[in-house]
């Protein structure tokens, strides 16, 4: 059978099996959770590929986990991957009741393509037309969502980072995949140019109590620091540049107890994102200097805690390119389209800094992502058409004797795995400011 006949065989297959499809991502939908705690959407997993006969690794960066499929023949391992997690949207029409987890962000429906592909993949009468080896990665923790647990489990010596990939990468989950690719969840169908790393931190301003109205003279006020160093940071904006897509923005955790006594302690917790690795540490490093400022101006103390971070992604057009021709054979009357720069952030980032990589958006869903608005509108673009992609994306690269993969696993890489574990440790750093 020949490339394109096998592409549209797999095609009517597919199309035969979308309502299985279909109530496969629907149950999904209704099991969310949290990073590293994702064991039922694991649990659903592993008995689903354990079914086609797959032997699967488990317990991978906690919940996480990998199944191989060899064809017996030489070319390059591609990973497949899907990511396990939702996030906190309590008003989300399928958030759980308990933990307020919802899948706002449509992991589940990308995570699904994974697994029925794997299920056509894997067949005898496919995988005979292929080269190399399918690895189905099951990737936790993409949200980094209840970070204080996350945190715990760092200390405890069981992650070495908060995401999930990052986590695997230092495992060395991927160290034998030589090219990997992913679907999310969206409104459209196109490829982007590239993602924001970042690197969050968490700010403490320590000052000294006092009786807010008799004598707040005797005090030093850690709320007036945070906000003099939030000034200062604003004051900055002008000095990124706008090709390094800089996005600074926080919350405040923490901020005093009463209100009639002179704040000692404030935490604010930030995110330094941007386009390159230069331009986080360029960013970061200044917010760094305004959060000294201010504790110098102040007579305090103040400490910068960068807990983790994420690498930008970059964009491999050959990738890119091979994908578009399958969405366009797939959906040829829905635009698609290249080139959409995202500064917002992802781990596969971190996999496409040592591992040519694709990251793509397809479409069948409304509302706004992370929002309880965000649901699949169009049940079979949003469950059925994203198998397909990745079951096209597969036969391209890997059909005969793997010569479109090989081309692709062969392009040149920002970073070996060994780069990457030393930027990436470089994220995590404490700082301590006082007024000297």
């Amino acid at each position: 059978m020949d490339k394109s006949e096998l592409k549209s065989l797999a095609c009517q297959l597919l199309d035969r099996d979308q309502v299985k499809i279909i109530a496969s991502g629907e149950k999904l939908l209704r099991m969310p959770e949290l990073s590293y705690k994702e064991n039922r959407t694991a649990g659903f997993a592993v008995e689903h590929l354990e079914g086609l006969g797959l032997k699967v690794k488990k317990g991978l960066a906690i919940t996480g986990f990998r199944a191989d499929a060899a064809t017996g023949r030489p070319g390059p391992t591609l990973g497949i991957l899907g990511e396990l997690d939702g996030l906190i949207v309590p008003n989300h029409a399928f958030a759980d009741p308990a933990t307020h987890a919802a899948h706002a962000c449509g992991h589940h429906a990308a995570f699904n393509a994974m697994l029925h592909a794997a299920a056509y993949l894997t067949a005898p009468e496919v995988l005979q037309h292929l080269s190399g080896t399918l690895a189905f990665v099951g990737t936790p923790s993409e949200e980094c969502q209840d970070q204080p647990y996350i945190a715990s489990l760092v200390r405890q010596g069981k992650l070495e980072f908060f995401g999930g990939k990052s986590q695997m990468i230092a495992e060395g989950v991927f160290d034998d995949i030589d090219l990997a690719m992913m679907l999310h969840a969206g409104s459209a169908n196109f490829t982007p140019s590239g993602f924001n790393g970042f690197v969050m931190k968490r700010l403490i301003f320590k000052g000294r109590s006092a009786h807010a109205g008799a004598c707040p003279e005797r005090g030093i006020n850690a709320i007036s620091m945070m906000r003099c160093a939030m000034a200062m940071i604003d004051a900055q904006r002008d000095t990124f540049r706008d090709e390094d897509h800089v996005r600074i923005h926080g919350y405040i955790p923490e901020g005093g107890e009463a209100v009639n006594v002179v704040p000692d302690n404030t935490v604010f917790t930030l995110q330094v994102r941007a386009g390159s690795p230069e331009a986080i540490e360029d960013a970061s490093a200044k917010v760094d200097r305004c959060v000294r400022a201010a504790a110098i101006a102040f007579g305090g103390e103040s400490e910068v805690q960068n807990i983790f971070g994420f690498m930008p992604l970059v964009p491999y057009s050959d990738f890119d390119a091979l994908h578009e021709e399958n969405v366009r054979l797939v959906a040829p009357d829905a635009p698609f389209t290249r080139g959409i720069y995202r500064p917002s952030s992802t781990d596969m980032g971190d996999v496409s800094m040592i591992r040519p990589s694709l990251h793509a958006y397809f479409r069948g869903f409304e509302g706004s992502a992370h929002t309880d608005t965000f649901l699949a509108a169009d049940k079979k673009a949003a469950y059925v058409d994203s198998v397909k992609y990745l079951v096209l994306n597969t036969i391209d690269l890997l059909y005969g004797d793997a010569e479109k993969g090989l081309r692709i696993a062969s392009l040149p890489t920002p970073m070996s795995k060994q780069e990457y574990i030393k930027a990436m440790h470089s994220f995590s750093s404490v700082k301590k400011f006082s007024n000297q």
